[in-house]
């Protein structure tokens, strides 16, 4: 359960992220297929983590770019090494703040969050600060989990109901375009800019 494990040590936890397992419940494939991406997209993968999703991203943008931002350095070389280890030319991995993104305003289509809305000690100043990134009409895709025990994810505290998102989103300048369930402990939030 969430509430009763241990930290893990920085290298357990990226190998726990990019470990096959993962992809059996969180499948790269079925989340790109109802992600609203289009191969000529410049996209933002904030919070990339390893790498775990940046290079499907990277594989859908075959005439597109993926910036890959992350806080932690660690996080940051892990997807350097995947990304330079597949030969992905299209992606470029950047450092960012908690709030401040190496990017300029209104430059990328899109923006994919995997679990870090929950991350964010101000959710709705992290969602604003995402927004401004994004052209007008842009899209950006959440991926949360559900407030409930489950054997791995952050504490429930952190955790954000979908319809929690829904208000939070809104409130940054978002209009939510639905959400699905992808595996019972996770979901998927797509919202565009006004």
């Amino acid at each position: 359960m969430t509430s009763n494990r241990g930290p893990l040590d920085k290298q357990e936890f990226i190998g726990r992220l990019l470990s096959p397992e993962r992809a059996e419940t969180l499948d790269p494939l079925v989340i790109m297929s109802f992600c609203p991406i289009n191969i000529h997209d410049t996209v933002a993968d904030i919070g990339c983590g390893p790498g775990f999703f940046t290079l499907p991203l990277a594989k859908v943008l075959v005439n597109g770019k993926l910036y890959a931002l992350d806080i932690d350095d660690e996080m940051l070389a892990a997807c350097r090494e995947k990304i330079t280890q597949a030969r992905m030319g299209n992606v470029e991995i950047l450092k960012c703040g908690e709030f401040e993104f190496p990017l300029e305003p209104a430059s990328v289509d899109g923006a994919f969050l995997a679990f870090v809305v929950q991350a964010s000690p101000d959710k709705p100043r992290f969602l604003r600060e995402v927004r401004e990134l994004i052209r007008p009409r842009g899209w950006c895709t959440v991926l949360e989990w559900y407030r409930k025990e489950t054997e791995y994810g952050p504490p429930l505290e952190r955790r954000i109901e979908p319809d929690e998102l829904v208000k939070v989103a809104e409130s940054a300048g978002f209009r939510p375009r639905g959400w699905r369930d992808i595996n019972g402990d996770n979901y998927m939030m797509t919202l565009r800019r006004r």
